[in-house]
């Protein structure tokens, strides 16, 4: 724990350096960890300020306050400090506790004809069925070639399908892999 006291046309009293410190302690456990804590009192005609910069693991917060009371000024800005420390460490939690799509499990495609059915009935929004969302993909040029050509391909890639025009019919095919490793061709 370090305490710096600054007075700008104040005189730093030994209370107000206790209530740094022990604003200060209440802090760190908070934080999880020591902090660095600078305290600048100021009088400015007949307000007393209290500017507090607080660091913790290359983490800063400010907080300014004004009041009539020197020892008021330095709680309520250091509440200030506590209300930014537990929101930056919430964000920093809930950013860690994000899982990303690619690891979640995937969820089981419906049946053709239960597609049908859900289809023709207005959709329930229950909280236990999660909401799908449409992702975007780049946009394909289908490119003319033969079969051998997008087999060469899909094994160059790491993609799961390839959509090309085939060159002998010109129809649209699709190439994809299966899960017993073999490739699975669809002509449109």
């Amino acid at each position: 724990m370090a305490v710096e006291c600054t007075g700008r046309n104040v005189e730093v009293t030994p209370s107000l350096i206790s209530l740094a410190r022990e604003r200060t302690q209440r802090l760190e456990r908070h934080l999880g960890g020591p902090a660095k804590v600078r305290v600048v009192l100021s009088q400015e005609k007949h307000r007393f300020g209290a500017e507090i910069i607080a660091t913790h693991r290359r983490r800063r917060w400010n907080a300014h306050e004004y009041t009539v009371d020197p020892r008021a000024a330095v709680a309520l800005a250091f509440e200030k400090i506590d209300a930014q420390a537990k929101k930056d460490s919430e964000k920093r939690r809930k950013r860690k506790d994000r899982s990303s799509p690619r690891l979640l499990p995937a969820t089981p495609v419906p049946a053709p004809e239960a597609a049908a059915r859900r289809s023709r009935t207005v959709p329930s929004a229950t909280p236990s069925e999660p909401q799908r969302r449409i992702v975007r993909a780049n946009r394909l040029s289908l490119k003319p070639m033969s079969t051998e050509e997008a087999v060469l391909r899909m094994e160059d890639s790491r993609r799961e399908f390839l959509v090309f025009r085939d060159a002998g019919t010109e129809k649209i095919s699709v190439l994809y892999k299966r899960r017993d490793g073999n490739l699975g061709l669809i002509e449109c």
